[in-house]
């Protein structure tokens, strides 16, 4: 009886292992399917999001650099949350009041999404008159409330 609670400690340790593996393993799983949705497009590089369900909305912001090649393409891919997402991608950072949505999608949970560069400055030419100066973009995921849960959106850029 002295091991029982020794031996629930171990077998808690090691069920949140293999749900993590799990976690990890579909986070992999969206990213080697995204990667293979480019297509003709060169790969560039991937950002990995992972965040936590809470009990009430969070943010999370990724800067993306696009003044290193010509046509840049962002695909979104949020098949490995069930939690409702945004996102929304700006021309400025969430703490500048000037910045401008270009685009966004109301909840990518489940789905796969993408939008070209070439898109984003035609939006962007509705506001500013130089878009050539669109050096970078702001990618913003608005998680909603709901029970907590781990989530996470894989973004590749291609070329």
């Amino acid at each position: 009886m002295k091991f029982l609670p020794v031996i629930l400690i171990c077998f808690t340790i090691v069920f949140n292992s293999f749900s993590q593996d799990d976690f990890i393993d579909k986070m992999n799983e969206a990213k080697k399917n995204t990667k293979e949705e480019l297509g003709d497009l060169n790969y560039d590089g991937s950002k990995s999001t992972y965040f936590q369900v809470r009990n009430e909305v969070s943010y999370k912001e990724v800067e993306v650099a696009l003044f290193l090649r010509d046509n840049y393409h962002l695909f979104f891919n949020g098949n490995p949350t069930s939690a409702k997402v945004s996102v929304k991608i700006y021309d400025k950072p969430a703490n500048n009041p000037d910045r401008i949505m270009l685009w966004e999608v109301k909840n990518i949970s489940g789905k796969q999404k993408s939008v070209s560069e070439n898109e984003l400055k035609e939006m962007y030419a509705y506001y500013v008159e130089d878009v050539d100066n669109l050096r970078s973009v702001f990618v913003d995921y608005e998680i909603q409330k709901g029970k907590p849960e781990r989530g996470g959106i894989v973004l590749v850029l291609g070329y």
